[in-house]
């Protein structure tokens, strides 16, 4: 995938070193944590510097592509595709407290949507949220994404098995970006 995609609004990068302390400040939030599966809880500097230094090997082994989402404020969430086994490539993300409801999201994701598209095909994207978190479901609708199932998935924050959604690439999205 390309190395840094341009929105409107927003630059998206590799994650670097200089990201650590407000990777670190923003994801120590229990209303973020509590969203992801693979964030712990709580969230160090510590953790910030030892994920930031695993992306370069990941992305050089095909295995994940996270980008820093970053705006005039400096650093402010990230988004990413992760490579499974079974060939489908899964579009993750989540945004600093601060910086919800501002569309940043949808415009982050939007970009690595289309990049990830292009490269793995738009038939092997796809996402999912945890049914409390209604914000994430809007996000990825409004991209494209539709409903397949219901499964549990492991939250590290919550240190449980939390209901969740399955999504998949719409197929009118599918084709929209591939003419694209």
């Amino acid at each position: 995938m390309l190395e840094q995609l341009k929105t409107e609004r927003l630059i998206l990068r590799p994650m670097g070193e200089s990201d650590a302390e407000r990777l670190a400040e923003l994801a120590n939030n229990w209303d973020v944590a509590r969203m992801l599966t693979r964030m712990p809880f709580p969230y160090t500097r510590a953790m910030a510097r030892d994920w930031i230094a695993r992306q370069a090997t990941d992305r050089a082994e095909g295995a994940e592509f996270v980008y820093a989402i970053t705006h005039e404020d400096g650093f402010i969430g990230t988004c990413g595709v992760q490579a499974h086994a079974d060939g489908t490539n899964e579009i993750g993300y989540w945004v600093g407290e601060p910086f919800w409801n501002r569309g940043y999201a949808t415009e982050a994701t939007h970009a690595v949507l289309n990049e990830a598209a292009a490269r793995f095909g738009a038939g092997t994207l796809i996402s999912g949220h945890f049914a409390d978190n209604h914000a994430s479901g809007r996000v990825l609708t409004k991209l494209g994404f539709r409903y397949t199932g219901e499964e549990k998935r492991w939250s590290l924050a919550r240190n449980e098995h939390v209901h969740a959604l399955r999504m998949v690439l719409k197929q009118e999205a599918k084709a929209g970006r591939n003419a694209a």
